[in-house]
Formats: C-alpha cells, structure tokens, sequence
C-alpha cells in the first residue's frame, strides 16, 4: 500500500558550514526554503538530532533532521527529476562529492517518495534508512505510523532492531 498520496520523505545532513551559514541549523534551514523551488511545500519538521558519523571517524558531528513535504507542483511528482533537483541544489551550496562517509555541507536523501518502491538509478524507499537511528528517530516524531513500503512495518520496529552504538542527541 502507498503512503498518502503527495507525500515525500526527505532526510537532512550536514557537519560543515560555510561563512555565508552560521552553523550547520542554518544550512538545513535554507534547504527548507529552497525545496519550494523544486515543487514541494515542507508541512512539518522533525528537530534537529545530533550524530555522530558512521563509522566512527574523527570528522565533526551531524546535524540531521526529517521533513515532511506536500508535492505542489507536477515537476516535482516524478523522482528522478526531483533527485536531480536535489543533487544540483547540494552542489549550488557548495557540496563536493567525492565519495560517502565524508564530511559535507549537505546531504539530501529522499527517504520516501509516496510510498513508491523503484529499484533503478534511484532505489526508493532509501534503502538503508530503516538501518539509522538518525533517520528513524526523526521520522518518528514526525510520522509515528509511518510504514516501511517494502517491509511493511512501522518505524518502532525498526528502532528495536537497531543494536549498534549510534549515538543520538536531540536539539
């Protein structure tokens, strides 16, 4: 079954700023403004959790947090073409990739996309989501029944099943 209709998932990162942000709050906070260029409205707003990185590294902490968007335009009601959106707005912040697990000035992921299942060039649901507590935790607050398309369970299940050390702080 799909989750609503219009409804999309995305999970918020970064641990580094830039000048023009005063901390890492305020990279998020501009993301959220930006994602109504790209056809979605932010209905609601996880806090924001710090973490640490995975693996364990000496690179700062993140600050992560989930938001709730209402699709409100037809360019955004395809995936493919909202990823691409996304992965350009992270590099016009300033964003380098070069490979994962490294520092970053932000990081989008579409965590669920209307409760969509795609397993090509974008795998959705993202497919390690239910494996994070700095996913899982946030979503919680903002979507506590909330359900796994594929696996079909709520999030408190997937909470319980998480057994590493991933350290959470909430803001």
């Amino acid at each position: 079954m799909k989750n609503k209709q219009g409804i999309v998932y995305l999970g918020l990162g970064s641990n580094l700023r830039k000048p023009c942000y005063r901390n890492t709050n305020n990279v998020i906070d501009a993301i959220k403004k930006k994602l109504y260029k790209a056809g979605l409205r932010v209905t609601k707003s996880s806090n924001y959790w710090l973490t640490y990185p995975i693996p364990f590294s000496n690179i700062p902490k993140f600050t992560n947090c989930v938001v709730r968007c209402k699709i409100i335009s037809k360019k955004a009601n395809d995936p493919l073409i909202l990823l691409e959106f996304l992965k350009n707005l992270e590099i016009g912040m300033g964003r380098k990739k070069l490979n994962n697990n490294i520092s970053r000035i932000i990081d989008i992921d579409i965590l669920d996309f209307q409760g969509e299942i795609l397993d090509n060039h974008l795998i959705l649901p993202h497919p390690r989501m239910h494996l994070r507590k700095f996913v899982l935790h946030p979503m919680k607050k903002i979507a506590p029944n909330w359900k796994h398309p594929v696996y079909k369970k709520k999030i408190d299940f997937f909470i319980s099943k998480i057994k590493s050390n991933q350290i959470l702080i909430e803001k």
